[in-house]
This record gives structure tokens, sequence and C-alpha cells, in this order.
């Protein structure tokens, strides 16, 4: 039976929540086990997940931090509907080469419709169809809302699913100049966003991918549950897989392109990167490594040679061995493009500093952001008149995985014994846990958290969760406190009817903690730490604890 009580309301009790309630003997094996587990998520089908009351509080902390950032630059939040329609689509080309991903469905009078996976289409016609004048703009648009993706093989939770939600801002100015500034506006605005979440991030030069563009960056927070590579140099330079610039291998490969005469020269060892070629021959064949020709055999072709930057640097490319053959010097071909055409891997040398390494960290991609000239405003025709010219209206789109966070986060601070939420978007910040029949103290110990100020707010408003679950023993409340991440467990025990000490558990990612209120011993492990305070003490003891988190 539920207890009704005045001073606890019960949207902070744990009685009310939906929770799973039964011990889950199944051997916990990821970090979409243990959300499932704690009831953060429920799986609905494949690739479709439920976020539970602690999961939407998650995204709602996820979602203010970013809103906030967004609207210090500029940005006026909206909300696009999710059914669209293909004209638009069809005009920018990508009904066409987003192809199977999209999520199509027919109405009743036979209109075909899309579910968004994002709105450039949308927006660039909203802008269109109401803005008059130059004067009109810059423009910052975002929203968050659900998104939509045909995903092959949806899987790790949220990380890859076929329903997420998104923040995307969309910008509008009326020349390039503004819209790079812009673009790096943003970039510093997605910075602060990613310091007030917490988890460690790194920000790589990137491809713009189907979404298009010629400057794109993404964030990613790094995690062995990652899919993606990024190579990073203590100088400060980072970029994905695709593309990192490296230099390092002695000798060189020439590679047949299928279908064609042409030849892709490579350093020794190293794969060629097919994303950077297929740019700049969209037409090109697959690639194989060639054992046959010699180099004045490919020479006499006068066939057009891809030379990766490396191989032409100085002297790299004279008596370099291709196919076991010397090549006498660049001038032996006709119609050399010489770029940055292998895939960098660790141990190359930094393309930006002179004496810093690559190392290869795996990472999870959390948002993107992107500088898209006019690829969408001269497809559907939005032009501004300017300085005596009618031109199109430059544009860039910026997008942060709003459910993508939630995993990542969870990901990224896990562990076997549980999950450990960083202080910024935790479901709440404190679990008060009464043992030994000390409930009827728990109302006066709730108060003292609810007050707890930190640089003048009151923080823990509406921040604390108590289990009340009475049906429940000691020990499975403990254990839930750690299996749900809350930052801090208090404990109303033994001691507390002895002499008014509560145990206070802190389970806080990167935290470093002192002792910093007299009398007050803290032993932990790093993962966990513990301490006995008297509740006189417990506001001035967390205020201290978790300076500097928030």
């Amino acid at each position: 039976m539920r207890h009704h009580s005045t001073q606890i309301p019960e949207s902070s009790k744990l009685s009310w929540m939906l929770l799973p309630t039964k011990k889950n003997t199944d051997t916990v094996q990821s970090t979409t086990d243990v959300l499932i587990k704690a009831g953060y998520i429920h799986q609905s089908q494949s690739g479709i997940y439920t976020l539970m009351p602690l999961a939407q509080r998650v995204v709602t902390k996820i979602t203010q931090i970013i809103t906030e950032e967004m609207e210090r630059v500029g940005g006026q939040r909206m909300s696009m509907p999710s059914l669209l329609g293909p004209e638009a689509w069809k005009k920018t080309g990508r009904l066409e080469s987003t192809g199977s991903e999209l999520f199509t469905l027919t109405d009743r009078k036979g209109a075909q419709h899309i579910l968004a996976p994002t709105h450039e289409e949308e927006v660039t016609s909203i802008v269109k169809s109401m803005v008059r004048s130059y004067r009109q703009y810059p423009l910052r648009l975002f929203q968050v809302t659900r998104k939509f993706r045909d995903e092959t093989r949806p899987r790790a939770g949220l990380l890859r699913a076929r329903e997420f939600i998104m923040k995307d801002m969309y910008s509008f100015d009326i020349d390039q100049q503004s819209a790079i500034s812009t673009f790096h506006a943003v970039e510093q605005a997605y910075r602060a966003c990613f310091d007030r979440l917490g988890v460690p991030y790194v920000v790589a030069e990137a491809d713009s991918g189907n979404i298009g563009g010629e400057l794109s960056k993404e964030f990613h927070f790094v995690s062995a549950a990652g899919e993606d590579t990024v190579l990073t140099c203590k100088c400060g330079y980072a970029a994905n897989e695709e593309r990192a610039r490296g230099r390092g291998a002695s000798g060189a490969d020439m590679y047949e392109v299928e279908g064609s005469e042409q030849r892709v020269v490579v350093p020794a060892m190293r794969r060629p990167n097919l994303l950077k070629i297929k740019q700049a021959w969209p037409d090109c064949g697959e690639l194989t490594l060639e054992h046959r020709k010699s180099g004045e055999e490919v020479a006499s072709l006068g066939q057009m040679i891809a030379l990766d930057e490396v191989c032409a640097d100085g002297d790299y490319l004279v008596d370099a061995a291709v196919d076991g053959l010397a090549v006498e010097g660049i001038d032996n071909f006709s119609n050399v493009e010489v770029g940055d055409w292998h895939t960098a891997q660790s141990g190359d040398a930094c393309c930006k500093c002179s004496t810093g390494t690559l190392e290869s960290q795996t990472a999870i991609e959390v948002g993107h952001i992107f500088y898209l000239g006019d690829k969408y405003s001269k497809a559907l025709d939005l032009l501004v008149q300017h300085d005596g010219k009618r031109q199109p209206v430059q544009m860039g789109c910026y997008g942060i995985g709003v459910s993508r966070v939630l995993q990542a986060a969870a990901e990224c601070s896990s562990s076997s014994r549980g999950l450990r939420w960083p202080v910024s978007i935790a479901p709440y910040l404190a679990t008060l846990v009464p043992l030994e029949n000390n409930m009827e103290h728990a109302t006066s110990v709730f108060a003292t958290l609810s007050n707890i100020c930190v640089n003048g707010a009151r923080v823990f408003a509406n921040n604390v969760i108590v289990d009340d679950r009475s049906y429940l023993s000691p020990g499975f409340k403990l254990h839930d406190a750690q299996l749900l991440g809350i930052p801090i467990t208090v404990v109303l025990g033994q001691k507390f009817k002895q002499s008014g000490h509560v145990e206070v558990q802190l389970r806080v990612p990167r935290l470093e903690i002192a002792t910093c209120v007299a009398g007050v011993d803290v032993t932990g492990d790093g993962y966990e730490y513990k301490a006995f305070v008297h509740v006189d003490q417990l506001a001035e003891f967390l205020v201290c604890a978790l300076e500097g988190q928030f």
C-alpha cells in the first residue's frame, strides 16, 4: 500500500515510479542490458525503444542544456512535422540518394509521405515562403524532435535505433563569410554543450556524407563501444578515420581501377581511402592491388594516376618500391593527380605539427555540424537580393543525437556495478534510502537535501528521489541505488538512530574528492566514495564534495 504524504511529493517517491521489481538473474552483457534492467528503457521491437520515466528525465536535462546554449547564439526553437512530402526531397536528389534508409508510406488517397530522418528540405521551404528581405537574415532555427531511419541492422540500443530523438539547427546567412562565421559560433556553442554534459569528448574533422557541404566537424565520446575511429595528436589535431591525414610509411603500392587503365599509388601497406577517391572521381570503380605492370608500362598507357601526396613529397617516389620495381620520378606519368588518397593510421606523423604522432581511439559520434553552402537553397530556389545580386542563401546544419547522448554517456561511465551518471544529466542528484524503520525521519532529511544551494541555486530541488518501497529488503534497495547510477545515495541506517549520522555514497564520474569537512573521513576506490556525515553537516559536505560539478 502506498503511503500518502503532503511533505514528500508522490513524484519524488520510488513507490510511484514504474520500475522493474524482479531481480534479473540473466547475465548483463552490455550497457543496453543495464539500461533495460534498471528500468530506463524498454525495447518495443528491433531498434525501437520506449523511454521510461528515469530516461525521460535524463533526456529533459540534456535537452535543457542544448536549448540554453542554442538560444545563447540566437537559436529560435520550433517544431517541424515528422511526416513530410517527397517533392522537395526529389528536387535536392536526396529521395534517391538516401534510398532504403527512408521510411516511406502512402495515405488512403495514394499520396506518398516520408518519415523525416532530417529536415533540411522542410526548413528551407519554410524560410523561402516567409522571408522577403535580406534584412531578415541571419536566421538560426532549431528543434528537438523524433527522427526515423530504416537501419539495416539496428544495434547497441539507442546508439543505432530506427526511431531516435535529435536536436537539429539550421542556419541561413546572406553570404559565405557570414555563414562560416555562424558555423564557428555554433561550434563554440556545441563545445559549451558538451562541456556541460560532463563526458570527455573529441572534436574531429569529418566528411559531410549524404548531408553535403564543404566544412564538417564531428563531436565524439571516447568509448570502446563506439563504431567510429578517431585519430588524435597531442597538439590538438583530431579527425575521423575517413578524413585524417598522416605521414609515415616508406615505399609505395599501386592499385588498378576496375574497368579502366587508371592507377592509384599510395604509401606501401596502406589502404586507399575510397571515400576521398570517390569524392574526386565519383565514377571510380573498385581498386585492386596491382602485381603485374611495371612503372614504365603504366607510364606508357598515358592514363591518369592518383598519386598520394606522401609519395610525391621530395625524393619519396624516386626508387620507391611499386610492385617491387623502381619508378623513376613523377615525370614518367601523364595526367597525375596528387592528393591525400591513403587512410591514416595510429603511429603516423601528425600532419599539423612536426613532432607528434597520431593515436587511434574508438569513439561514439554524438554530434555533427556542417557548413552546407548553397546545396539546398540552390536546389529549392531560396534566393536573396543583396548588393545588387540575387544569389542562393548560404546554409549550415547542426545536429546532436539526444537519445544517443543518453546511451553514449552511460557507455562511457557505467561498469559491472551499474550506471554512473554525470551530475548535469542524472535523472536525480540524490536518492534517499531509509532503512531500519527510519521512514518517519526521511521527510526532514529530504527537506535538507532539497534546500541545498550551490552558487545561489537550489540545484537539489525536484532532484531528490526517496526509496519508500516498504515491501523491499534493505539489500535490494541498496542494490537498486547502485544500479540506477544516481550520483548521491544518502542512507538512513542504524547510525542515524544512534547519533544522527547518515551514510553518503558518491558515484560521480571523474570526481576528485578531498576531506573538506572537519571530522568527516572519506574512503573510496575512485569509482565510489563513502562517508558518514552528521545530518547537520550534510549540506556543507555535499556542496564541498561536488565543487566544480555544477
